[in-house]
């Protein structure tokens, strides 16, 4: 890019953004694109169907290819957890007792669209607050959970929410 004056010579796809953007050497600043593609929205679903219900989509979830191949989510979600959060958020955050970090994923998942009690989850699986927060840092950002941060009409107040209450929505 820098020699020829050429945009679009490279495009760089896959899940595994931060163990990529830790090996690149340059900033890029300024001269790149990142474009974060997101499981399926209801909107999407809802054009390939005549027959609008949400709950096929809960039990189902989002992920395309669960669609475009008819998959069993089952199947294809328990290889997904151990291939992609087992093995590689596991690498980016070091976790010792994957045991508890299993744990922690089926509490969050049963915690879906409550406020989060960093405490209630750091005791149901045996460690530190700090840990959970971490968790769920590494989880938001490799787009495993959302963090929808609670609305208040007070703009410092809605900043300041997520430090102590946040709805989570698992992807």
């Amino acid at each position: 890019m820098d020699e020829r004056g050429q945009n679009g010579q490279f495009i760089l796809a896959g899940s595994e953004n931060l163990l990529l953007s830790e090996k690149i050497n340059q900033s890029l600043a300024g001269r790149t694109y990142i474009c974060n593609l997101l499981p399926l929205s209801l909107e999407e679903l809802q054009i390939s169907t005549s027959h609008f219900s949400y709950i096929p989509y809960l039990y189902k979830g989002f992920y395309p290819k669960l669609y475009a191949q008819d998959l069993n989510p089952i199947d294809w979600l328990s290889a997904y957890i151990q291939t992609y959060v087992e093995r590689d958020v596991r690498q980016l955050i070091n976790i010792r007792h994957l045991k508890q970090f299993q744990t922690f994923l089926r509490l969050c998942a049963g915690h879906v669209g409550q406020i989060i009690n960093y405490t209630a989850l750091s005791n149901a699986v045996g460690v530190s607050d700090k840990t959970v927060k971490e968790w769920l840092s590494i989880l938001e950002t490799t787009y495993i959970v959302y963090m929808l941060q609670l609305y208040y009409k007070n703009f410092k107040k809605s900043l300041l929410s997520h430090l102590n209450y946040t709805f989570m929505i698992l992807a």
